[in-house]
């Protein structure tokens, strides 16, 4: 919706519930998005979960 084509869906760390972007949290959920350093990913192809350090946070 707000991310055409979004590969991956993200794990909310505060509500434990799983949206394609903030914003969609934002929609959906009365409190703010709790942010954190690592981060839960699933893949939306092959619905493989993984963690990202956002610190270290790599474009390519």
């Amino acid at each position: 919706k707000h991310v055409l084509n979004a590969q991956v869906s993200i794990r909310s760390p505060c509500c434990q519930k799983w949206f394609d972007c903030a914003e969609c949290h934002a929609e959906a959920e009365e409190h703010r998005l709790l942010q954190r350093i690592e981060m839960v990913f699933a893949c939306k192809k092959c619905k493989k979960c993984f963690r990202k350090d956002t610190s270290v946070w790599d474009e390519r």
